[in-house]
């Protein structure tokens, strides 16, 4: 129903392209707050690299012909943080499913945020162990041992 919806209103405004609405549940059912017509900061969660999302959007901007990846899991993303300040970041190979890296030397100190890390599952729930799993092992490395 909402997607029905915010296609009209996009249709409408003359809106092309991957657009992103923020929406807030209330009492009442879910309010639009805005619509932008522009992809919104999650585009990176459902990007494929069969069908890269950016390149639909540009294409559907431009007229053109684009190409939609197909869904068939669960996607997530999470940004990991400092449990403890850091003085030096470590250098860390980081993995093909992260973006948004600290700097090596870099100080942090507790709460500074590290990487964002990406995960696919074929359930919300294994995503989300998933996605858990990574940000433990992650941290060991620019942790260490800490006892």
């Amino acid at each position: 129903m909402i997607r029905g919806w915010l296609s009209g209103l996009a249709r409408r405004a003359g809106l092309v392209g991957l657009c992103s609405a923020d929406l807030i549940r209330g009492p009442d059912g879910y309010k639009l707050i805005e619509i932008n017509p522009r992809p919104g900061a999650t585009l990176d969660i459902f990007d494929d690299a069969d069908a890269p999302l950016i390149e639909a959007h540009l294409r559907a901007a431009a007229g053109k012909a684009y190409r939609l990846p197909r869904f068939v899991d669960s996607m997530a993303s999470m940004v990991t943080y400092a449990a403890a300040p850091i003085a030096q970041f470590p250098s860390i190979a980081w993995p093909e499913w992260t973006a948004d890296h600290q700097s090596p030397g870099t100080r942090l100190i507790a709460g500074d945020p590290v990487c964002t890390i990406f995960a696919r599952g074929p359930s919300a729930d294994l995503t989300r162990r998933l996605i858990k799993g990574q940000a433990s092992r992650l941290q060991h490395q620019w942790e260490g041992d800490r006892t």
